[in-house]
């Protein structure tokens, strides 16, 4: 890496809240990359996409910088400024999304890692055979955007074993059309599809209430962190010895605290999203500053975190 290609951006809505800020210099002192730098970039939620193409412009101009992590705006940079990636790869292109931005030379790549990630992330607290143990269980998703997509794409893809169903909610029907142009692709995958297009407590509580044993929910809204509040009310009933995954790892998160709630009465498991925060911010800062992801690198990436 040369001086003038050092810093890395951070395409998020509130960045300074990020514990990424903090982190950043112990994570690259981990994977043994020297002298790189954070800057966040505040991106607004919605409305117009010129600020979000402005960003990626100034990215790809700017010999500075190297590349940058995007959380929120994964499927909008791609609707914004898609004609600005030189290359994505297959998975961004599968995805319509990008969470990665890098640089090989002059050209500027997208890669969409959620996938993968996703689903190391799932395994950490499920275990590789939860879904063939538990064969009548299934995934409600609240959310429809890129982390709903992330977590279809792997299923559909990756996965060695699959949900007997994946049901998406979802307030905002341009996601929707996109959660189910992706799963249409695999429409032999075995696993039924349902897509539900709201915002309504009562309806997420009554989606919650018809759920199976073991079943696994999750908070992919970004409600709890970007935005106030908890998809499901204050009423809901999880499944009996299922598992809530709330994806945000910081902020209010009452879902997380509606989950702990209720976890010894119905014996859940209980996940925030912390791990998979590291899998994302690891993954991209390997392809960020070209450096190999390996099992000993993250394992110090982790130790780095914990301290």
């Amino acid at each position: 890496m040369t001086p003038d290609m050092q810093v890395m951006e951070f395409f998020g809505v509130h960045t300074g809240g990020s514990f990424a800020m903090k982190l950043f210099s112990a994570w690259s002192a981990a994977l043994g990359i020297e002298g790189a730098s954070l800057r966040g970039v505040d991106l607004p939620l919605g409305g117009a996409l010129d600020q979000h193409r402005e960003a990626v412009l100034r990215l790809k101009q700017d010999s500075a910088t190297r590349g940058a992590l995007v959380t929120s705006h994964k499927l909008t940079v791609v609707r914004a400024a898609g004609d600005l990636i030189d290359h994505l790869t297959p998975e961004a292109r599968f995805c319509g999304e990008v969470s990665a931005l890098y640089k090989r030379g002059p050209a500027l790549l997208g890669h969409a890692c959620d996938p993968a990630n996703c689903g190391r992330a799932m395994m950490h607290f499920l275990g590789q055979d939860w879904w063939q143990t538990h064969p009548q269980a299934g995934i409600l998703s609240f959310g429809g955007g890129g982390a709903t997509v992330a977590l279809l794409m792997y299923l559909l893809t990756q996965a060695r074993h699959r949900p007997r169903f994946v049901q998406v909610v979802e307030k905002r029907m341009d996601n929707l059309d996109h959660c189910k142009s992706v799963a249409e692709r695999f429409c032999d995958s075995g696993m039924r599809l349902r897509f539900v297009h709201s915002s309504d407590a009562d309806v997420c509580d009554k989606l919650v209430a018809e759920l199976p044993a073991y079943s696994l929910v999750v908070n992919a809204t970004g409600m709890g962190k970007d935005v106030p509040g908890s998809p499901v009310s204050g009423k809901v009933a999880f499944p009996d010895n299922g598992a809530v995954w709330e994806l945000n790892y910081r902020g209010e998160r009452p879902f997380l605290y509606q989950a702990r709630g209720q976890a010894a009465l119905r014996n859940l498991i209980v996940e925030d999203g912390w791990q998979y925060f590291l899998y994302g911010w690891a993954s991209v800062m390997s392809l960020v500053y070209d450096v190999p992801l390996t099992e000993a690198r993250f394992a110090a990436f982790v130790r780095a975190s914990a301290a």
